[in-house]
């Protein structure tokens, strides 16, 4: 496993450098990194004299560490921010500070990205490109340009070797979440999964092609809405390395002092992103899951237009309809169906949840909410509040939900700061009640009945061809059984690798006997003698050998033991 990393080993010293000097020498060498580069880690220790770094929280130090390892580790906390059903609160708000800021790439790097991209066509596209960026992020570099026909627009470009960089920082990450799902057991969060899930969301933000996608898909969801807009794609200068885009002419909504707009515009800003977001993620299901000011622009008619699409969040029918089941139960102090909606939105076995304990833990939060009415009810705190309170039962929320979830929270964080007198629970009213309706109405009634009518008319279609391909195998012997016996395959693994030791111990056991008889029939001398010590040596390294191995098999066998468990975890769910 550790051959696999040689060719990357100086951003390993980099690596753990920065970790052991922000103070996490004690989580590196608990997670096994501690015998293989213990000398290095007592190298870094002393650096841990520097008293007002260590004095800081762990979120903290833990955010310098990744501003200092660079992109990859930059976006992972990015990531992170936005995911409270796998760090503490006070990390995501901790993580919200990285900046993306970072060194300006020469335009004669970003040229050879442009041309390798786009080829010849680059000169017959634009007539000038600005060489000096209007930003510079982790991952990409905007410049401005101007098109043969005079139009100006915005190039992001990815950095030059960003896929490599990310390349070997994520085989650092898959190790290192292999050695804590190896030693840190407890940790609440599966770390394969999470650095994996991480991955796919890299490959989306390093895919050029796949923002403008989002954009487009955005954009036409708010067509016939002249106080919405996302950015128009050019698509004849996009590709995965390149996207090219017109430039949004406005003000960016971080930094208008609201009291520079007058009143009216202000409620309009508010009121135009409210609604925007409030119709992408509760009636149409595909949203911008970072809605933020720095991704806003706003005009002098207080019409916006959303920009930087690359992380966006799907909610299918089913999962808004489980929303308005909760939302539903809340409002009608039934916990029950509260948790029969959680349950299927989280997706897990209810045998495998202590039902009476997180019961209790919903009630509690449903029992604030008695009395209060719909018009007066927050969806995005309903929503986080029991969300975090599920995951206190290790009910994981999905990423989407999430995703929802903070997209819900940005956009009030921006009605407050724009107009704090606007009222945004009241104003979410007609969309909670058209959800509701959607699940609810008798319409909706009628026709969950009409399709559990085909499913029935269907499952009589099938059935009796099912029966008689039962009865034909039951009568020709053909039926197979299948047991599934918890722990069995621990056993079988287990007793096939001490059978494979013990062949070994002997065949060294005999080795070293037919050595010691050559040695002692040679008298010290001749051919014998020499066969004999040829033995030793050879027994003695098979004997070394199955040390080692047995060593590195013992760890192959715990990750096989857990996988298994997980496996069997996971089928039954």
């Amino acid at each position: 496993m550790i051959a696999g990393h040689i060719r990357n080993i100086r951003r390993w010293n980099q690596i753990v450098r920065v970790l052991a000097r922000h103070g996490f020498t004690s989580v590196l060498k608990e997670i096994g990194l501690g015998d293989m580069l213990g000398r290095l880690l007592d190298s870094v220790s002393l650096w841990k004299e520097e008293a007002e770094l260590m004095r800081m929280p762990t979120a903290v130090r833990l955010r310098h560490a990744m501003e200092e390892l660079g992109p990859t580790f930059i976006k992972l906390g990015q990531v992170l921010s936005t995911r409270r059903d796998l760090v503490p609160d006070d990390w995501s708000k901790e993580f919200e500070k990285l900046q993306s800021d970072c060194p300006r790439v020469p335009f004669e790097e970003i040229r050879v990205v442009l041309e390798r991209n786009l080829g010849p066509e680059l000169d017959e596209l634009f007539r000038e490109i600005d060489e000096t960026p209007i930003a510079a992020a982790s991952m990409a570099q905007a410049h401005k340009a101007v098109t043969r026909d005079g139009r100006t627009v915005v190039l992001k470009i990815l950095r030059p070797g960003i896929r490599e960089t990310i390349e070997g920082d994520m085989e650092a990450l898959r190790f290192l979440a292999r050695l804590a799902d190896e030693h840190l057991p407890n940790l609440g969060i599966d770390p394969i999964a999470t650095v994996e899930e991480f991955a796919r969301e890299l490959d989306r933000e390093t895919d050029l092609e796949h923002e403008a996608r989002s954009t487009e898909r955005l954009s036409l969801m708010f067509a016939d809405d002249p106080k919405v807009s996302f950015a128009k794609i050019e698509w004849n200068a996009t590709t995965r390395d390149v996207l090219c885009e017109n430039l949004i002419h406005g003000r960016l909504l971080v930094s208008l002092d609201p009291e520079d707009l007058a009143p009216d515009i202000r409620r309009e800003v508010v009121v135009n992103g409210a609604r925007a977001v409030f119709h992408q993620t509760l009636e149409a299901g595909f949203f911008h899951a970072d809605p933020h000011p720095g991704n806003i622009f706003v005009h002098d008619d207080g019409s916006i237009t959303f920009i930087d699409c690359g992380m966006t969040g799907f909610v299918d029918e089913s999962t808004r309809m489980r929303l308005a089941e909760i939302v539903y139960g809340v409002v009608r102090n039934d916990p029950d169906m509260v948790m029969r909606a959680a349950l299927l939105v989280a997706d897990v076995d209810q045998d495998a949840v202590d039902l009476k304990a997180a019961r209790s833990d919903v009630q509690q939060l449903v029992a604030r909410f008695v009395g209060v009415p719909l018009e007066r009810i927050n969806l995005a705190d309903v929503l986080d509040d029991f969300f975090q309170t599920l995951r206190r039962h290790d009910l994981r929320c999905p990423a989407d939900i999430v995703l929802l979830i903070k997209a819900l929270g940005t956009i009030e964080g921006v009605a407050t700061r724009m107009d704090p007198s606007f009222d945004l629970v009241a104003f979410t009213q007609p969309y909670i009640e058209r959800l509701l309706k959607s699940r609810f109405s008798p319409r909706a009634v009628a026709r969950r009945v009409r399709e559990a009518a085909l499913e029935l008319v269907h499952l009589g279609e099938v059935l009796p061809t099912e029966i008689a391909t039962f009865l034909r195998r039951a009568r020709r012997n053909r039926l197979r059984v299948q047991l599934d016996v918890v722990a069995i395959e621990d056993l079988v693994v287990g007793v096939e690798d001490a059978s494979e030791r013990l062949s070994y111990a002997v065949l060294i056991a005999s080795l070293v006997m037919a050595s010691s008889i050559l040695v002692l029939a040679s008298k010290g001398d001749g051919v014998a003698f020499y066969l004999g010590m040829g033995g030793f040596v050879a027994s003695a390294t098979l004997a070394f050998g199955l040390i080692v191995n047995g060593w590195r098999r013992r760890r192959r066998l715990r990750r096989m033991s857990r996988r298994m468990r997980k496996a069997r975890g996971e089928k039954n769910v």
